[in-house]
């Protein structure tokens, strides 16, 4: 696994000790559980909820395996002891679950999905297919595509919600706004092992090696139809899905299985007549409620190659990557459980507000160790110096003319200097005109000498205001 994180051992041997509470019993392995519905576990304290008053007996001496009077009980395939009673496998999985910070599993059939079937091609049709996912409508809504002899589907969720504070900088800062989600480390690798985590209790608990798939924001799943199905959340109107106790701040993942579950019912929630995220929305990728066209959205956006549009370089603000007003407007969110798993903290990555003057000028070497290890990492170097440029572009304060104008003349990327060009012409002044000037004689890239001479066109407007 790749952080080399110790989850609990898996052999669920039950060495009974002691006598009366159940929630005194020891469990080999360093296993997280000393009880259903005790918090007094050696390893994972908080996996559990509050002490219980069981009692257990009769009352053995305490031994160690295998000596006279120790008591060694081994439940059978798919339960486990708990308040003097037998746990479903289900339930089994949930509690693990908890145990290694998912935050919500749940469990769905691997019955195909026709309506998101017919919402892909109606959306392939009008040209707004969602990018960065799987082209097939086919495979994303059948999980028998995914394995093969599917059974079941879990999913899971992660909050990334923490008590950190979405601060937008202070006047005068030149400083960016990071999507909450990009705080930390990347979600990807982190989610991977706690679904490998599960998977191999899975196996152990079924007593036979599992087949499985599992998938995080990649390969071909309606991750977000998987969530609703298996009961994780319910949709918004902004598209998200929005989980009980932690809102939309969460990650979702999904494993298929060759193992028969016993399926979660639906989430039953709703907005109501709320619209704020439709009106709050920057660009109005909203365009009516649950439908979101991606190619409108700033997440995408700030992600998407090449240059950004025109029409919604002023609408990304300060937006360095991703966008979260849709997210904040939201009265579900405002009471949401503030317990993310430490490693989206921001002290684990670039954090919420980077200073965008460094970023225009950082070599390759600092570009990975600053975010290589975060979710904006994937789309390289040139994508954050691009969008750090329509930042300082949209600040408009002269004391980033220098930094914009050496990307100008210097950046060996077509997409950064025509970047820095508009983001001159939105400065305006005698300073950055003469760069602009300076660019145009010299620049050999039709796609940025077009941006030079609208950003003249520009910074001249600005000179007359």
């Amino acid at each position: 696994m790749e952080s080399g994180r110790q989850y609990p051992s898996l052999n669920w041997e039950i060495h009974w000790w002691t006598s009366r509470c159940i929630s005194r019993m020891s469990i080999s392995g360093h296993s997280p559980f000393g009880c259903a519905d005790c918090a007094t576990a050696r390893e994972f304290p908080s996996a559990l909820p509050a002490p219980c008053s069981g009692a257990a007996s009769p009352r053995p001496r305490r031994g160690n395996p295998g000596q006279p009077g120790h008591f060694a009980l081994r439940p059978a395939p798919g339960v486990y002891w708990g308040r003097g009673a037998l746990m479903r496998l289900e339930d089994e999985l949930k509690a693990y679950a908890r145990a290694i910070g998912i935050h919500s599993l749940g469990i769905g059939s691997a019955a195909p999905f026709p309506e998101e079937a017919a919402l892909l091609e109606s959306m392939r049709e009008e040209g707004t297919y969602p990018a960065f996912t799987e082209r097939d409508p086919a495979l994303r809504t059948r999980p028998g595509r995914w394995l093969k002899n599917a059974a079941s589907v879990i999913a899971i969720a992660v909050s990334y919600h923490s008590q950190e504070h979405h601060h937008p900088p202070a006047r005068g800062e030149l400083r960016g706004l990071v999507s909450r989600y990009a705080w930390g480390r990347d979600y990807h690798p982190v989610l991977k092992e706690k679904l490998d985590a599960v998977v191999s209790f899975l196996s152990q608990r079924v007593g036979r090696p599992v087949a499985f798939a599992p998938f995080v924001d990649t390969g071909p799943p309606v991750e977000r139809a998987v969530a609703v199905r298996a009961g994780i959340g319910w949709f918004g109107k902004n598209a998200c899905i929005y989980t009980p106790r932690h809102g939309s701040y969460v990650f979702l993942a999904q494993v298929v299985t060759d193992v028969e579950l016993e399926p979660d019912p639906p989430v039953s929630r709703a907005c109501g007549p709320c619209d704020r995220c439709i009106r709050a929305c920057p660009t109005g990728a909203i365009e009516r409620p649950f439908w979101v066209n991606p190619y409108k959205c700033l997440s995408y956006i700030t992600q998407m190659p090449g240059m950004i549009p025109k029409e919604y370089r002023k609408a990304m603000g300060r937006r360095l990557w991703g966008c979260d007003v849709c997210q904040i407007v939201c009265p579900w969110n405002w009471e949401a459980e503030k317990e993310g798993d430490p490693a989206f903290s921001a002290g684990e990555g670039e954090g919420p507000r980077p200073e965008l003057i460094p970023l225009l000028t950082m070599s390759n070497a600092q570009f990975r160790a600053r975010f290589g290890r975060t979710a904006m990492g994937w789309r390289g170097k040139k994508t954050i110096q691009r969008n750090a440029c329509i930042c300082l572009g949209n600040i408009g304060d002269p004391r980033a003319v220098p930094a914009l104008a050496d990307r100008l003349h210097r950046d060996p990327k077509p997409v950064v200097r025509a970047s820095a060009a508009w983001a001159l012409g939105e400065i305006g002044g005698a300073q950055a005109r003469r760069e602009l000037e300076r660019a145009l004689r010299r620049e050999q890239d039709p796609m940025v000498i077009g941006e030079i001479r609208d950003a003249l066109d520009a910074a001249g407007k600005t000179a007359q205001a």
